[in-house]
């Protein structure tokens, strides 16, 4: 399992920008949500493709015929 990390930089001109690795899936937006709301941080999502990764649950589904 990768570790998870979430980097906030602030600009001089107070410009926020919150940078996450490690999570999959949704999971990087519920762990940044509080954050976003504190810092008022809106603006545009630019998602990587961890996002579309399904999160590795140690179950494996089987279907038979």
């Amino acid at each position: 399992m990768s570790e998870k990390t979430i980097e906030i930089t602030v600009s001089p001109e107070g410009a926020t920008n919150i940078k996450t690795t490690g999570f999959t899936g949704g999971s990087c937006r519920d762990a940044t949500r509080d954050l976003e709301r504190a810092l008022g941080v809106t603006g545009n999502e630019s998602l990587q493709p961890e996002f579309y990764a399904q999160a590795q649950s140690g179950e494996q589904i089987r279907q038979g015929n």
